[in-house]
């Protein structure tokens, strides 16, 4: 067992106490709320270790190309210090952050302030030091497995790279589908792929815990009424919102997985695994309405011609400007709010076309057809973390999320442990963003004032000014960002006039 031991001890804890605090953290999940935290810390002088289970930091944002209610990409406008650059990047480059993906806690010892975390490190099979994504590896795979960063809408291989804005940029084999047929090796210009990687175990010295492994979908075969896994042309929100997105399956065109064909009438059924005791999960996930309004209006800016129908209970639209949000995609042309209980989906076998089943709300039984439908999943606290917050003694509540203190939900009920992010109930990106800022605020009053600086820095040493007399070579990058800026700006008249300037190469 490796011993991670760099970090280094402080005396006191900014409390009076004459105790060896160790001031660095550990933050479990590395999307919005884990990033938004290791940033704050790291910024701050605090040591942080980002671990996550997935073999890339970034979470499920990185699935989502725009973010409600203002259309755009909120990566992009999280940071503490400056917007226009992915946070992903960000922790990437930071000094004061080390990145472990592709790795769980398996054991906790010790008190606040010195805390001992076992971690385990799972093999990737691949050198991310090496691995250049060339993408030669994956073209001679022989193996093909549903892609699940795209909702299984498309067949990826055993050898595959995490999302494209993911860190580290590198591929990982599945090993629970790899044939170990040596191919991609053979290709490997760099010799990156060792299949015979072995998992490692690491002990990290911290002095405090921040949680934040984010959620799951609702898995909508739980909901069999509703055929999702049995009828094709019936998808979940996850998989629609990849339709929607330039980098997904279809590259921003809404087509049936049946036929491929772009269907004219199109169904969304709320709360799917949500506010439904029948299932457990009587909680309302927070973010469905919302993120719901938001793919009828992308659907819509995309094929103008859809017809769209949103079955619903009840509308929850209480952020800021969510409800001007909300009224203005119900109000475009071919798009209606149906308040209703759909009891069930039928699919016509020669045409895959799906029969809605509904109460109305006169109480009537009503039947409709539509060409696709599309169920708005809930959230659900991650697999494996109810182990986790047992073996820390978290009090966790009936539907498995952490029990935190009413006036400050930042603080988990185990000393030294903190929270941030849906993992104490599901929630929007803006007040995960907040919470998680919280959290690091609290890990920063546990930990007392850094008494360090950052790592290879002298505060008082004078930067080289470099050769003054030599002309400048500028480079001007412009990023089209997946249209995000290039629907906004002229990007080749820009590039022509950058161009044109002094000292631009």
């Amino acid at each position: 067992m490796a011993d991670h031991n760099e970090y280094g001890n402080e005396r006191g804890n900014g409390r009076g106490n004459d105790v060896q605090v160790n001031q660095s953290v550990m933050v479990i999940g590395a999307g919005i709320a884990g990033m938004q935290s290791a940033l704050l810390l790291a910024e701050t002088g605090y040591r942080v270790v980002l671990l996550d289970q997935a073999p890339g930091i970034g979470g499920s944002m990185h699935l989502l190309d725009l973010t409600f209610p203002t259309d755009s990409c909120g990566l992009c406008l999280m940071l503490p210090g400056r917007a226009a650059y992915c946070p992903t990047i960000e922790c990437d480059l930071h000094a004061n952050i080390e990145i472990l993906p592709y790795a769980e806690v398996v054991g906790v010892r010790g008190e606040p302030g010195d805390l001992t975390v076992t971690v385990r490190r799972k093999p990737r099979y691949v050198h991310v030091d090496r691995c250049t994504n060339c993408g030669r590896c994956a073209e001679v795979c022989p193996v093909e497995r549903p892609d699940r960063y795209e909702g299984a809408l498309k067949m990826g291989k055993a050898i595959y790279r995490p999302p494209t804005r993911a860190i580290p940029p590198a591929y990982v084999i599945d090993m629970d589908v790899c044939t170990r047929c040596g191919k991609c090796v053979a290709v490997c210009p760099t010799e990156a792929i060792d299949l015979e990687m072995a998992e490692e175990t690491v002990e990290f010295p911290v002095g405090a815990l921040l949680l934040s492994p984010g959620f799951e979908p609702f898995d909508a075969r739980r909901k069999g009424e509703f055929g999702f896994g049995r009828y094709d042309n019936v998808v979940t929100s996850i998989q629609f919102d990849r339709m929607l997105s330039i980098s997904g399956s279809t590259g921003a065109t809404v087509l049936r997985p049946s036929d491929h064909t772009r269907p004219r009438r199109l169904a969304f059924i709320q709360c799917v695994g949500s506010r439904d005791e029948t299932v457990g999960c009587g909680y309302c996930s927070s973010v469905c309405c919302m993120y719901t309004a938001k793919q009828v209006a992308v659907a819509k800016k995309l094929h103008p011609n859809l017809e769209i129908t949103v079955f619903y209970m009840d509308i929850r639209a209480y952020g800021k400007d969510f409800d001007t949000y909300f009224d203005q995609v119900a109000a475009l042309p071919g798009v209606t709010y149906r308040r209703a209980m759909v009891s069930a989906i039928h699919q016509y076998q020669q045409t895959r076309d799906l029969a809605l089943q509904f109460v109305a709300e006169d109480g009537s039984l009503r039947e409709e057809d539509f060409d696709m439908v599309v169920l708005a999943v809930g959230f659900v606290p991650p697999v494996g973390f109810r182990q986790l917050g047992q073996a820390l003694d978290l009090p966790l509540n009936t539907y498995g999320f952490c029990v935190t203190d009413t006036f400050s939900p930042q603080e988990s009920g185990s000393p030294g442990v903190l929270v941030g992010g849906a993992f104490r109930e599901p929630k929007d990106i803006p007040e995960t963003v907040v919470e998680a800022s919280a959290a690091a605020a609290e890990a920063a009053r546990l930990l007392g004032p850094v008494k360090r600086p950052l790592p290879g820095v002298d505060a008082h040493a004078v930067p080289p000014t470099g050769d003054l007399e030599a002309w400048p070579r500028v480079g001007v990058f412009l990023c089209d960002c997946r249209g995000e800026i290039g629907e906004a700006v002229d990007l080749e008249a820009l590039a022509m006039y950058a161009g044109g300037l002094r000292d631009v190469v």
